[in-house]
């Protein structure tokens, strides 16, 4: 008897216990022998480990995986990189201080096996350069100016109103939307790879968009479309001293975190989370293209002055990059639900959806934490014990989504970048 991780389970091995997934459903009785589907089902549930007969053997290989040697100057520097990005938010907090507890972990690893990257001194000399051409002022410009200006650069595709249209209709079929969705082949390429990536985990191939309708639902799909749709208007937007990959990881990070954290409570849509986590940090993106050496600027004021991003925006431009977002939205007359939840995803608490704000804030802030590479969010959002008393989302709850997000995250931001 022993318990293995669930990505060393292989077919033909025979659970010695029961297994449960999320939110205790039980998902196979002691006795059951694996097989690829079975295996594919735990860890849609969010299964991190399960006891299998004879499995003993294998834990000297699970602990040399999951726990090799790292140097106690790798775990010195994590622990002093991830304290400094925390800005001692943990204390308090027993989410936190697991969530703390999580990313020095993972980062003592990334950095024994050098895929953690600070930020280069060439890449600081940029800002910096950058940074002196700034002329602005808080007051001078608006969200709306911002906005504004970008729309000239990017155009949200027409299918997504199609959609919205269709469904307006009372006699609408799934067969109907899915001939809408595929007239995009590109989109709907993507909607097929994502609902068959272990995003979903569903246990067998769906081939066709009106499959796809039949199990999410037109209102989960039309929500899905309309975050691979805005993903993809961002296209022609230019490089500047920002890596745009960089930026996507950490867009994607939000959005998967965000479902993830919303399938531990109930009665939530998991889709409108997971494209409120993915599109709460676009207005970065125009601030970027709008004035880069503003936000140079903002980048290093929150570095000097140890507060997290929004805040150093707010300083330079007068607003942070979330309002900037929750504008574009509107403009695009996106749901107010969305709108919402991207506009106060720094201010959850003050939300008209205050467990979907709360959710895509501690969401935010797990992105931030997690992120192997030290772009512009250096130092964690401002943390509000209340939205973990909001949501009731469990500290225990934290690895096993970690767990998750990790195998859905490369799959997902290939799929959502995919031409990019």
């Amino acid at each position: 008897m022993g318990k293995l991780s669930i990505d060393l389970l292989q077919s033909g091995m025979v659970l010695q216990d029961e297994v449960r997934g999320m939110k205790g459903k039980r998902l196979f009785p002691a006795g059951v022998e694996l097989d690829e589907q079975k295996i594919t089902i735990l860890k849609a549930w969010g299964v991190v480990e399960a006891d299998i007969i004879g499995g003993a053997r294998e834990i000297s290989r699970q602990t040399q995986l999951e726990n090799g040697p790292v140097t106690d100057e790798a775990q010195r520097l994590a622990k002093r990189y991830v304290t400094q990005a925390f800005r001692g938010q943990e204390v308090g907090s027993s989410f936190m201080r697991q969530f703390k507890l999580q990313c020095v972990k993972r980062t003592a690893k990334a950095i024994r096996n050098q895929s953690f990257s600070v930020m280069s001194a060439e890449t600081m000399r940029d800002l910096y350069d950058q940074a002196a051409k700034s002329s602005l002022r808080p007051g001078m410009v608006t969200p709306q100016n911002v906005v504004e200006k970008q729309l000239e650069l990017i155009s949200f595709p027409d299918i997504y109103y199609e959609i919205v249209r269709e469904l307006e209709f009372p006699f609408t079929t799934s067969r109907r939307l899915a001939g809408i969705v595929s007239k995009d082949t590109g989109l709907a390429a993507r909607i097929l790879k994502l609902v068959n990536s272990p995003f979903y985990g569903f246990p067998s191939r769906i081939e066709s968009i009106e499959r796809a309708l039949t199990i999410l639902g037109s209102n989960e799909l039309t929500t899905l479309t309309l975050g691979l749709s805005v993903v993809h208007s961002f296209l022609g937007v230019p490089e500047t001293v920002f890596n745009v990959k960089d930026f996507w990881e950490y867009a994607i990070s939000c959005g998967i975190l965000s479902r993830l954290l919303g399938a531990q409570c109930t009665d939530l849509m998991e889709e409108r989370l997971f494209v409120g986590g993915l599109l709460q940090p676009v207005g970065m993106l125009l601030m970027i293209s709008y004035d880069p050496a503003s936000m140079c600027k903002a980048v290093l004021l929150s570095r000097k002055k140890g507060v997290s991003l929004p805040v150093a925006e707010r300083a330079v431009f007068g607003f942070n990059h979330a309002e900037v977002g929750a504008t574009l939205l509107e403009s695009w007359n996106i749901p107010e639900t969305l709108t919402n939840i991207v506009r106060h995803c720094y201010t959850p608490l003050s939300s008209p959806l205050p467990i979907d704000s709360s959710i895509v804030h501690l969401a935010t802030i797990m992105a931030t934490g997690l992120r192997s590479k030290d772009f512009c969010t250096y130092h964690l959002p401002d943390f509000f014990q209340a939205t973990v008393d909001e949501t009731k989302i469990s500290p225990s709850a934290l690895v096993p989504i970690l767990s998750q997000y990790d195998r859905q995250l490369a799959d997902t931001h290939e799929i959502l970048t995919d031409g990019m």
